[in-house]
């Protein structure tokens, strides 16, 4: 990507993030771009000095109505209605995160695809802010590796429900293969782990439902409307789409040959690394599900000890026995 691109990617960033009233600043918008690097690999970060280059530009050349509020600490816009006529750039940024979202479209079926191509045109220009301010802002979150396929045309009906918040009605069918119909609340479309979901209400109660798309047999509207649950979104960023219990004070022994990308992940997931004389880490996570550590620890192939807990240690242990009954020679 060219300097010229990321730089007005990083405009478009900052000036959807005072559209979203989360004040930023010189450095948490520099923090926040380090995380998007990171998590992904948009290459976009920059000093915080960049940063307040970049509100220069926007004050200066954009006449943008920036205004920094000393008790929140950070930057709003006066009018919130001004719009950001985001320079030409390059084709390489309508695949990359644009307006806080990694919208990765080649993972998104058709006819949606394309709609949301344009839609991202359309944004670059200035023309069309609403569906990205509204829709891929607030609760769509993507990821790649698709792994499950769905029915384009149910897809669509789903994403229309949660954009302009209209209930469904929906025929369902669970693992076991039972149908049934159900009225949905879609507050949040989510792509978690190669996997489309959709979470929200059962209808008219405050029931939270969490659909795997794939399962959705059909969709249709189902006659009325809801206004979106901001504390169910904010939940769900805070805790994740599934509310599993969380472990607390889980420790690691790591081999030194996977140190490098623990040390590249370690401001964005804050976990504590405590070097040794071997160069191996003992690392300390922040209250984690255990069935995700569980399985990192698995797909390292013994280059990660489990210190504690000892319950999570066991269950490592008999996984590991499992694994080589079923692959003796």
């Amino acid at each position: 990507m060219s300097i010229q691109s990321r730089q007005a990617l990083r405009m478009i960033k900052f000036v959807a993030e005072m559209k979203k009233n989360n004040y930023p600043n010189a450095s948490s918008f520099a923090e926040l771009l380090q995380k998007l690097d990171i998590d992904d690999n948009i290459a976009c970060s920059c000093s915080a000095r960049t940063v307040m280059r970049d509100i220069e530009v926007l004050q200066n050349e954009y006449k943008a109505p920036i205004v920094y509020d000393p008790a929140r600490r950070g930057y709003y816009l006066k009018h919130s209605d001004w719009e950001f006529n985001c320079p030409i750039m390059s084709d390489d940024i309508v695949s990359m995160t644009l307006l806080g979202t990694r919208l990765a479209t080649d993972i998104l079926p058709e006819p949606l695809k394309e709609q949301v191509g344009i839609a991202v045109d359309k944004t670059l220009t200035g023309n069309n802010s609403e569906f990205f301010d509204e829709a891929m802002i607030e609760s769509l979150l993507c990821a790649t590796g698709i792994k499950a396929a769905i029915d384009p045309a149910v897809f669509k009906k789903l994403f229309d429900a949660w954009r302009l918040h209209q209930v469904v009605k929906l025929t369902y069918r669970k693992p076991s293969g039972e149908i049934s119909e159900r009225r949905f609340e879609p507050h949040i479309i989510a792509f978690h782990r190669g996997i489309w979901y959709a979470k929200g209400y059962e209808f008219g109660t405050k029931n939270i439902k969490t659909y795997a798309i794939q399962r959705i047999c059909e969709v249709s509207f189902g006659g009325a409307v809801f206004e979106t649950d901001k504390k169910l979104l904010a939940e769900t960023r805070r805790n994740g789409l599934f509310e599993y219990p969380r472990i607390d004070g889980i420790q690691l022994r790591c081999d030194a040959s996977i140190a490098f990308y623990l040390y590249e992940h370690q401001k964005v997931k804050k976990f504590k690394i405590e070097r040794q004389p071997d160069d191996s880490l003992i690392i300390t996570l922040k209250p984690a599900f255990e069935h995700e550590v569980l399985r990192w620890v698995l797909g390292e192939a013994g280059r990660i000890e489990v210190l504690y807990p000892p319950e999570l240690r066991r269950k490592v242990a008999e996984a590991g026995k499992c694994i080589i009954e079923k692959n003796r020679l």
